[in-house]
């Protein structure tokens, strides 16, 4: 007598739950897994962009993209504005300038400034970039290119306002550490540019800032675990690494008593104009507005 060799309910029932069991084991990994590759995307892509900045600055005396040398003011001499000379127009060092102009001479694509990891919904790639802006004889230097430092025309960076074309922050373009670190001759202790952070840096330790706004920030969510901030950082010499800390190993400032203090890298923790004695600290940010002496308008979107 020939037997039926299918399976039965129970065995095919066994089979099931070991499939259910195995893809319960594997699903946490792959996440994981994919969570990782993106991170080190995004720390491709951050070096790739400084990189740029690095090379734009061996062709403009050593300095790193300057929107308000790029864009000058009138010459005292020519009475005009003039392409290279003129005293610097420190209004014009936003971020919506800097990256605006690094695109306009096409050290990269709008598409780089985008990470891999970004949560907010409202940073996305402008697509619609003009290209054709670029004219130094009609006093253009990239799209959007305006006297109101808030103007919404062409490339943005206001997350506050809901307009965002890049995910990353940049070393404040003011004050000493725009002089001394904003060079290509900074060095593995310079943080130029990251991912973003909680706002000033805030929350992180106990007793600093506010817990509740620290923990509500979507920046959380770009490499860590919804619970602490994790973050890519590129430094002078464009090494970049994962910190899971707003105080880097290497990074130290000297406040006015002369003594090397750890930096917080999300926090503009003095005021270092004219003020010779202090080395400037990093503070990597996202400006809307920007001045001589001082940096406006640091955004930061929490989670309702």
């Amino acid at each position: 007598m020939n037997r039926n060799k299918g399976f039965t309910l129970i065995e095919l029932l066994v089979v099931i739950a070991i499939i259910a069991l195995l893809v319960g084991l594997l699903l946490p990994a792959l996440a994981k897994a994919k969570r990782n590759a993106a991170t080190l995307k995004d720390a491709a892509q951050i070096k790739e962009i400084h990189q740029s900045m690095l090379v734009f600055a061996n062709e403009h005396k050593d300095v790193m993209p300057t929107p308000g040398l790029i864009n000058r003011k009138a010459d005292i001499y020519l009475g005009r504005e003039q392409p290279g000379i003129g005293p610097e127009d420190y209004e014009k060092n936003t971020s919506k300038n800097l990256y605006s102009a690094l695109i306009a001479q096409e050290y990269f694509n709008s598409d780089i400034l985008i990470g891999p990891t970004e949560v907010n919904p409202i940073i996305e790639e402008y697509e619609d970039y003009d290209y054709t802006a670029y004219n130094p004889t009609q006093d253009t230097y990239w799209d959007g290119d305006t006297t109101d430092p808030l103007s919404d025309d062409g490339f943005q960076a206001n997350i506050e306002d809901g307009t965002s074309n890049t995910s990353y922050h940049h070393l404040a373009l003011c004050g000493l550490r725009k002089k001394l670190m904003w060079r290509n001759s900074a060095d593995n202790n310079d943080a130029h540019l990251g991912s973003r952070a909680s706002y000033r840096g805030q929350g992180e330790s106990v007793g600093q800032g506010d817990p509740e706004e620290y923990t509500r920030s979507q920046t959380l969510l770009l490499h860590g675990s919804k619970k602490s901030w994790v973050g890519n950082i590129a430094y002078g010499d464009n090494h970049t690494e994962l910190s899971e800390t707003y105080y880097p190993a290497l990074v130290s400032y000297e406040p006015q008593d002369g003594e090397l203090t750890k930096d917080n890298v999300y926090d503009w923790e003095f005021t270092d104009f004219g003020t010779p004695g202090k080395s400037g600290d990093a503070f990597l940010c996202m400006t809307r507005t920007a001045g001589e002496d001082f940096v406006g308008d640091y955004h930061e979107e929490l989670l309702p």
